[in-house]
């Protein structure tokens, strides 16, 4: 069998969707699908929670393989230019079978073993719930705004700690110790549902352009036509953004990010545990107690600040970096108990932490 692509565009196809390939146990999981068909070559990969996929034409024979290492296949292809062409013939013997590749390009040529195609785990097909347009750049950014209140993906957690969240007009992140969130009302979801962080990274392959988004009972697609990506759904169980975050506020107050992130800096480098580091903000004195002594430092702030309420030191450095670069940061307090929010002029998402009891802050 054979059948004849553009180098380039081939070459550019395989390096998209090769980088969702992880190391795995299945030696088909590591592959690329290459499935040549009605004058179209389809190529995919997966690491059996996100596929990826994208069209280029094509001419000739059908046919259908399955890369077995694909980055060297790569490496190969980004040597050609002009016209690909794939010739593909089965080999077996008593124990195996395989497909001989040769691929050519004016006078290069490699040749290599694939994989046969029928073994390679199939994009899932299912009914379509609900179907949105949105821009995917704007999405992305949305979901890196957010991401970082998530923890690691762990057996031991429930998804609702490890996926981004999409509830309405709200995406949101998290952990239980903090809140991220993004609202847009260009994109407001009929149906909850949340979705791994990571899988979300390959919004970027589609760049600024429009996507059709469409969600199942259990997979989110996105596409533009050409290229495609499919991930699992990690359940309807979405976080009540609305009932967490308090709607009064008794003081409202203004910080300079850049100057609070360089502050807590200095107090992080003079403790040898952050996880457990605890400050104390008292209108805008921050003080931190340590086994080594007790450390202190001031910022300055715009308004007026008389509650005084203690943090965890890393749950609000990650806050104040998701506004890194504003020129100021408003922070709302309610008492020394309850949740604080931070929000930026002029931004679509806000970040919530948790304060800790004064007696856990430092009292320099």
């Amino acid at each position: 069998m054979r059948a004849t692509v553009d180098a380039k565009e081939f070459s550019q196809a395989l390096n998209k969707v090769i980088k969702v390939i992880k190391p795995a146990s299945i030696p088909e999981l590591e592959g690329v699908l290459v499935s040549i068909s009605n004058d179209c070559c389809t190529l995919t990969a997966t690491d059996f929670t996100t596929w990826l996929t994208t069209t280029i034409p094509a001419r000739g024979d059908d046919l259908s393989f399955v890369f077995q290492r694909p980055k060297d296949a790569a490496r190969a292809c980004g040597h050609f230019e002009g016209e690909l062409i794939l010739e593909a013939e089965e080999k077996s013997n008593h124990k195996t079978r395989c497909i001989q590749l040769t691929m050519s390009c004016g006078p290069r040529a490699a040749q290599m073993d694939a994989f046969l195609p029928e073994d390679y785990p199939a994009m899932r097909e299912e009914q379509t719930r609900h179907t949105y347009t949105v821009n995917a750049a704007r999405l992305l950014e949305r979901v890196e705004h957010v991401k970082y209140a998530l923890r690691k993906p762990d057996d031991k957690l429930e998804a609702q700690r490890t996926h981004v969240q999409f509830d309405g007009n709200k995406v949101f992140a998290v952990d239980g110790y903090r809140l991220a969130w993004d609202v847009d009302e260009g994109l407001a979801v009929r149906q909850p549902f949340m979705v791994l962080p990571e899988a979300l990274k390959y919004l970027k392959m589609f760049g600024n352009q429009e996507v059709t988004a469409s969600a199942g009972e259990w997979y989110l697609q996105v596409t533009d036509g050409t290229t495609e990506l499919q991930t699992r759904i990690g359940g309807p169980l979405v976080f009540n953004v609305d009932g967490a975050v308090p709607k009064e506020f008794k003081e409202e107050f203004c910080v300079w990010p850049e100057e609070f992130l360089r502050e807590l800096d200095y107090l992080k480098n003079l403790t040898r545990s952050i996880g457990s580091a605890c400050v104390r903000f008292s209108g805008g004195k921050l003080s931190m107690l340590t086994p080594s002594g007790g450390y202190c430092t001031q910022i300055q702030i715009d308004g007026e600040s008389s509650i005084d309420f203690g943090f965890e030191l890393r749950y609000m450095i990650d806050a104040l970096r998701q506004f890194r670069g504003e020129p100021q940061v408003k922070l709302k307090v309610i008492n020394p108990v309850a949740p604080i929010i931070l929000e930026a002029e002029g931004r679509s998402d806000f970040a919530m932490v948790l304060p800790v009891r004064m007696k856990q802050a430092a009292a320099a």
